[in-house]
């Protein structure tokens, strides 16, 4: 464990909020610009809100939202589907090593350093446009215990040693568009993941729920894991949650979140979005055509998976 100072929390707020100072001095509109392969990377103010774009060259009428956060509030999690993602939590309440595939503007890697003070974590993302734009309009600070490499979030997970663990796995490579990388999505990457998973870990993923292949991908990641559990936020984002350990039961799942959020006094309701957790006989309910999708392979992506003009 690494030797913070008692008082290292609200230090810590201090200094991020400090980092966002010149926000306030901003007028609204977009605040950061900037060229990024197929997209531009756009940052915008509206009031006190804070909002991570990519704007498609061919079509400047797009607004694929990747972060969004009030800077009067920046340990808040605006999105209903970030407060999800931290239900990790609930299966590992005190992560020793936390792998993200996706940073975007780095909201679930600021909360996760502020709240978990002992904790490594590591991230990968392709895009160096977007981290830029995470470290100088999200108040996000790299340092000894927040790492990014640009990198496939499926290669770096590749490169580790065989003997590297990781306590929770955190996949959130979507595009606003719709489009989940295939490589990030079938069972040779899960079992990858498994393969780095500690015991009792557990990985947790985005998904959007107009992907073609919803089903399909749910599918696939039952195939790797014996516990699954969705989270699924209105019609547009479900959260993933897979583990290999002690099955958890509805009940457990929701009191151990609220014991978290006691404990840790969040800000976003992370009791609520356990309470939305669907398990089992649920889980199949709620996904149409679940039980005669096909697995998903590295060798054998279904036809149409790639018929968009990105890739």
């Amino acid at each position: 464990m690494m030797d913070r100072p008692q008082n290292w929390q609200p230090m810590n707020l201090a200094a991020i909020q400090q980092r966002l100072t010149w926000l306030q001095q901003q007028p609204d509109g977009i605040i950061f610009c900037q060229d990024s392969g197929v997209h531009y990377v756009a940052v915008t103010k509206d009031r006190s809100h804070i909002k991570l774009s990519l704007v498609e060259k061919v079509n400047r009428q797009t607004d694929l939202l990747q972060s969004v956060f009030d800077f009067n509030h920046p340990l808040h999690l605006v999105s209903e589907y970030t407060q999800a993602m931290m239900l990790g939590l609930v299966w590992q309440s005190q992560p020793q090593r936390i792998y993200i595939a996706g940073f975007g503007g780095g909201r679930i890697p600021l909360v996760l350093h502020h709240y978990l003070p002992d904790t490594v974590i590591e991230c990968a993302d392709v895009d160096p446009i977007a981290i830029e734009a995470a470290t100088k309009c999200f108040g996000v600070k790299l340092d000894d215990r927040l790492s990014v490499t640009i990198q496939d979030g499926r290669e770096y997970l590749e490169q580790q040693k065989s003997d590297t663990q990781y306590d929770i796995i955190m996949i959130d490579v979507a595009f606003g568009n719709g489009y989940f990388p295939h490589r990030l999505s079938t069972k040779e990457f899960y079992q990858i993941c498994e393969k780095h998973l500690s015991s009792e870990g557990v990985v947790v993923a985005n998904m959007l729920q107009r992907d073609q292949f919803y089903a399909e991908k749910i599918k696939t990641f039952q195939s790797v894991f014996s516990q699954v559990c969705v989270c699924p936020w209105k019609d547009i984002n479900t959260v993933l949650i897979g583990s290999n350990s002690a099955i958890l039961e509805k009940n457990e799942i929701v009191a151990r979140a609220k014991y978290l959020q006691d404990g840790y006094q969040f800000s976003f309701p992370l009791t609520e979005r356990a309470r939305e957790v669907k398990l089992g006989t649920e889980l199949a309910e709620s996904v149409p055509n679940l039980y005669r999708s096909q697995i998903l392979h590295d060798d054998s992506p279904p036809a149409g998976y790639f018929d968009c003009w990105l890739f």
